[in-house]
């Protein structure tokens, strides 16, 4: 990992290190970050180093199994000596895809099943490099695809790891205020529900509790204030501490990304923006089986808890989290969002009966999952209303 204002300098050493032979580097890119002009910097700076560079950015918003496919079917058409992303989480996850399937038989949903590492041979060797500071992709083995049935589901294998990580702040100073708050609010709720864990150790804890109070510290200034260096490069660390903390606990997440995840290929709500909603539901949610934890988020989050019970505490980072999406003007109610209030049922027992599995939620999630507690949650999610108020 090569972290740092200016990191992206690094990129033409690194691409000449890992590069095997005289092979082009394949470039996965979106045509939203083609516009703002990483992607020729980036190239440009490989360029210097006499490797050739082909740029591929037909990537789709979403990361479909379609898109993936038609990136697949370019890195098998020649050689490449490196697969090289530059973008948010979509672009980086599928320049893993593509680095993995390139050097492996068979269609790319051969290989999707999440924590069943399919990938048996080496794959291509990888670069990412951020352009948002959220989705902590350029630290995780994991690689997001919608698949066939509309769900998200993962390439889960340590060899979808990128042989090198380049973190530069300097890259995030043009992602739009939007997007900037639901990628931001997305690496708070990978260090939230991994900090609300039963996988939690000390280990996860190191990342995760630095990366929730950067988020808290910076992410507002980030939003309001775009061209702040210190916010930028805040963010950029927090994203990648979210992602490392994924790797650190057994499950990766919670509640909150057993929800978020579904409700975003199922309902139309951007990614970032389903985490930023879900979050606070998810923190009071879990709260009666977490307090202590939860009051420790307070402190992090930079709250005065002196002389509080640890469920005043507790409370009091519901609320902020809450707080900081309205602040961050995001969706803080499932009818914000369209959401028809009579999918409630029919969609709790999809979470309880079908997607809860995904994410060990049996096991690793601090409350036990019941068809009428998660109804109830969706119901207070829709309202916009905490259950301890």
């Amino acid at each position: 990992m090569i972290y740092g204002a200016g990191a992206s300098k690094t990129v033409g050493s690194e691409a000449r290190r890992l590069a095997v032979g005289k092979d082009p580097v394949l470039l996965v890119t979106d045509k939203g970050v083609m516009k703002v002009g990483i992607p020729d910097k980036i190239r440009e700076i490989v360029e210097k180093e006499g490797l050739r560079v082909e740029v591929y950015d037909e990537l789709a918003a979403e990361p479909t199994l379609q898109s993936a496919r038609r990136l697949t079917e370019k890195a098998r058409e020649r050689k490449y000596s490196v697969v090289l992303g530059v973008g948010g989480g979509a672009a980086m996850d599928s320049a893993k895809i593509a680095a993995a399937v390139a050097t492996n038989p068979g269609d790319v949903d051969n290989y999707i099943a999440l924590y069943e590492d399919r990938v048996k041979e080496k794959t291509l060797p990888k670069i990412l490099i951020p352009t948002t500071s959220g989705t902590g992709s350029e630290a995780t083995m994991f690689a997001v695809v919608i698949d066939a049935k509309g769900v998200k589901n993962f390439m889960t294998s340590p060899k979808t790891l990128p042989d090198t990580a380049i973190i530069d702040p300097l890259n995030v100073i043009t992602c739009p205020p939007k997007q900037t708050a639901a990628s931001g609010m997305d690496a708070m709720a990978h260090s939230m529900e991994n900090v609300l864990n039963l996988g939690f150790s000390p280990f996860s804890d190191m990342f995760g509790l630095q990366s929730i109070k950067l988020v808290t510290q910076s992410l507002r200034t980030a939003y309001y204030w775009g061209d702040n260096l210190e916010a930028r490069y805040n963010m950029s660390l927090a994203a990648l501490l979210g992602g490392l903390v994924m790797g650190a606990t057994p499950a990766g997440s919670n509640l909150g990304h057993c929800i978020a995840e579904s409700l975003g290929p199922m309902y139309s709500v951007p990614h970032g923006i389903a985490c930023a909603l879900v979050t606070p539901y998810v923190m009071d949610y879990n709260m009666p089986a977490c307090i202590e934890r939860l009051a420790m988020v307070a402190e992090y989050m930079g709250l005065d808890v002196h002389g509080l019970s640890k469920r005043d505490a507790a409370m009091m980072a519901v609320q902020a989290a809450r707080d900081l999406v309205r602040d961050l003007e995001l969706p803080v109610s499932l009818k914000e969002v369209n959401f028809p209030k009579s999918d409630i049922p029919k969609y709790a027992r999809y979470l309880f009966e079908e997607r809860q599995s995904y994410y060990f939620l049996q096991t690793y999630n601090p409350r036990r999952l019941t068809t009428e507690n998660v109804i109830e949650l969706l119901e207070n999610m829709y309202e916009g209303r905490i259950a301890g108020e």
